[in-house]
């Protein structure tokens, strides 16, 4: 047994020895850069992890410049806010459109992290809504570039605008000059004086008065509504008139051009189209206020 152990030993040339020598020689060729793979994936990792807390926060600004908007901010404010630990710069531009036109904006968010990397969102959003609880006033010379809702009366004052559409629960007033962009459903009477003007349909359920002095007062839309039509001074109604009420009254210089649609009861007097006695009463406001609409979203 000794011999054979003895014999064995003496026959061993150190091939394991040469393997290991190999091994280690690949061995030291990967390692290195290997862990240099590696150490470059954790570093990629952090920075697309910061980047991407980074573009949710400037997302989430563009969220809270909507919501600014919506509840009757300046357009022109910057805000300035931290979300997902990082300090989020909005700023909020009306790009300019035609006077009927819905109003576009153009909101820029940039989130800063704590290092100074930074990432910047640029939206353009329209189809804003303002949502009024009560009676809303606007003042002399506001303007409003989006829709209004409002829980009851409106009152416009001289030259105020709003360049949306408008749905008002009670009575709407609108000085002179003063502007509706788009189309208006009112719960209560319509009245606009000196210059007034909307510039789409009309929806009311009550009664509707324009009168106009040194400065006639106008509608470019149709006319619905469920009450009288008195059209004074030089006002003018451009589209067609469907009344529910007794009287169709056009004084003076005052006309309507297109045809109106009355009860077989009711009086028309004036300067008018062709009278047609077959009022519908089946119709009802058709504006629905929807979410902000985005029309373009892009990472700077």
């Amino acid at each position: 047994m000794k011999a054979a152990v003895k014999s064995i030993i003496k026959d061993e040339k150190g091939k394991v020895m040469v393997l290991v020598l190999i091994l280690l020689v690949v061995g030291g060729l990967i390692l290195t850069p290997l862990l240099g793979l590696m150490s470059t994936g954790l570093v990629a990792g952090q920075v697309y992890e910061k980047k991407t807390d980074e573009l949710y926060a400037a997302d989430a600004g563009v969220e809270n410049g909507i919501w600014h908007l919506q509840h009757g901010g300046d357009p022109n404010d910057t805000l300035e806010l931290t979300l997902n630990g990082k300090d989020v710069v909005v700023q909020i531009d009306k790009l300019s459109t035609e006077c009927y036109e819905p109003a576009i904006y153009e909101i820029i968010s940039t989130a800063i992290s704590t290092d100074g990397s930074s990432t910047t969102v640029k939206a353009h959003i329209t189809n804003i809504t303002l949502y009024y609880e009560g009676d809303k006033d606007l003042y002399e010379g506001e303007i409003i570039g989006g829709n209004v809702h409002v829980e009851w009366n409106l009152f416009l004052d001289n030259d105020a605008q709003i360049q949306g559409n408008v749905i008002a629960g009670g009575d709407v007033t609108m000085n002179a000059a003063s502007l509706i962009g788009g189309a208006i459903c009112v719960g209560g009477d319509l009245t606009t004086n000196d210059g007034a003007s909307i510039q789409s349909d009309v929806y009311v359920e009550g009664n509707v008065l324009l009168m106009g002095g040194s400065l006639s007062s106008w509608i470019e839309g149709d006319v619905w509504t469920r009450g009288t039509v008195t059209v004074d001074g030089e006002s003018e109604i451009h589209g067609v008139v469907w009344a529910g009420g007794d009287t169709v009254e056009v004084a003076n210089w005052a006309e309507i051009i297109g045809d109106v649609h009355v009860r077989e009861s009711a009086t028309v007097s004036g300067n008018t189209g062709t009278v047609y006695r077959d009022y519908n009463d089946d119709w009802g406001c058709p504006l629905v206020f929807g979410d902000p609409e985005i029309l373009s979203w892009q990472i700077l």
